[in-house]
């Protein structure tokens, strides 16, 4: 066994996917001058990846048995349907929205990493609206319940989804497989939601 004072500076699994990570996220999802449009874009494309993972997730049953709040936390697809039709969309338009293309089943570790791409996004949903309200602050009034998931709770339930990742015994989570998924999920957000910056008209299903 490690001596005490070495085992403690051993890096936890939420630092290496924090370090790991840092370069693949999207730190500006909706920089620079926004509309309504943009706006709405910007939506319709997270509703299509939420809608995909919360599935994907919800169908791996070894993630609750790591995140025990794991189906608490899968409702963001929900929040993003009500802000979109607050913005007008129909459930139609809903249902016609494409949805992000995931290679499903997930394993455990790949599940995880996923999750952790999902729960890092809400922390800067606070800061995101406040930005937005000074551009289209009717809009961030009415439809804004994705943007201010868990409210003033984001930052506990942060805290309490890394101590999940943590304290989960390191056979079953194969860190580097964690970290591998998260750092691909990122990418792939990323480009998931690339259309959404620069609208091709300014007709929108959404």
């Amino acid at each position: 066994m490690a001596p005490p004072h070495v085992a403690s500076l051993t890096p936890t699994l939420m630092a290496r996917l924090r370090d790991a990570t840092a370069m693949a996220r999207d730190r500006e999802p909706l920089g620079g001058r926004v509309s309504r449009l943009d706006y709405r874009l910007y939506l319709g494309r997270m509703y299509g990846f939420h809608a995909a993972i919360e599935g994907a997730l919800m169908a791996s049953a070894q993630v609750a048995a790591v995140v025990p709040d794991a189906a608490m936390r899968n409702h963001k697809a929900a929040l993003l349907a009500h802000d979109l039709i607050a913005l007008g969309a129909s459930p139609r338009d809903l249902a016609q929205l494409p949805r992000m293309t995931l290679a499903v089943p997930f394993a455990l570790p790949e599940a995880l990493g996923w999750a952790y791409v999902v729960e890092s996004m809400t922390l800067g949903g606070k800061q995101l609206a406040r930005h937005l309200a000074r551009q289209i602050p009717s809009e961030i009034e009415h439809a804004s319940a994705y943007l201010g998931c868990y409210g003033d709770e984001a930052p506990e339930r942060w805290r309490a989804f890394g101590a999940a990742l943590d304290g989960c015994e390191p056979a079953l989570r194969d860190g580097d497989r964690v970290i591998a998924s998260a750092r691909e999920g990122f990418l792939e957000l990323r480009a998931w939601v690339r259309p959404a910056r620069k609208p091709q008209s300014t007709r929108i299903r959404a």
